[in-house]
């Protein structure tokens, strides 16, 4: 009985060693399709996108929304979201406040080089998908059907992935353009400031071994605040 046993254990010990190779070739094969599958799809995407260009550029044209210097400087404009019916319920359920517009400034006004545009937000590329590792590459029939399944388990994954991420990214990019163009009507209408920006002209600057002609300087002083006092607004006629 000694014997049988002791001979059984490399059966056993053989078990495990497959057990151990087709975890890690689940893992690699998964991953292998995951990412073959997220870059094609990020591909995919990214040439359907290049076929709008110019139709993402007009729709998407920052450079519109930006509030041009006397330094030549741009800045641009702050983001502000808007909430309706907004309800807020106290810890306690004693207090309630029911609000038909929220207001907030989510990011301020600030300076830029350069108007942002759609390829800001929306260009990706994940780059060359290198292949497993040879040691976990499958050696057989049954190593091949196994792996042939792992791999389009993941590459169904990394497409998902893709469409996860391009949404999230055009989500992005419409919070923040339709933000902008909130705080243009908002101006317009008198509920929120403009920035104050202080330009300076400072000639001829530096010295020794870097010297500046024409520097100019801008300075954001004050940020945009909402104006809560609503008899000094414009409505927008309806």
């Amino acid at each position: 009985m000694q014997e049988a046993t002791r001979g059984a254990e490399p059966k056993n010990d053989d078990k495990d060693a497959l057990h151990i190779r087709d975890d890690a070739q689940y893992e690699a094969a998964l991953s292998y399709g995951a990412r073959g599958g997220l870059a094609w799809r990020t591909f995919e995407i990214q040439r359907r996108l290049a076929e709008q260009e110019n139709y993402l550029g007009r729709i998407f044209d920052f450079k519109r929304l930006l509030i041009n210097s006397q330094s030549g400087l741009l800045i641009e404009p702050p983001i502000v979201t808007e909430a309706e019916q907004a309800v807020i319920v106290g810890a306690s359920g004693q207090e309630a406040a029911v609000a038909d517009k929220v207001y907030r400034i989510n990011q301020g006004a600030k300076i830029v080089t350069a108007p942002r545009n759609w390829r800001l937000y929306l260009e990706r590329d994940w780059g060359t998908v290198d292949p497993p590792p040879k040691l976990l590459l499958p050696k057989n029939a049954g190593e091949r059907a196994r792996w042939r399944v792992w791999v389009k388990e993941g590459w169904d994954a990394g497409v998902a992935q893709a469409d996860d991420i391009y949404q999230a990214d055009l989500d992005r990019m419409n919070h923040d353009f339709v933000g902008m163009v909130r705080y243009r009507e908002l101006l317009a209408q008198g509920m929120i400031s403009a920035p104050f920006a202080l330009a300076e002209n400072r000639g001829i600057t530096g010295g020794g071994s870097e010297m500046r002609v024409g520097d100019r300087g801008l300075t954001i002083t004050g940020q945009p605040e909402l104006i809560p006092q609503g008899q000094t607004w414009n409505p927008r006629p309806r």
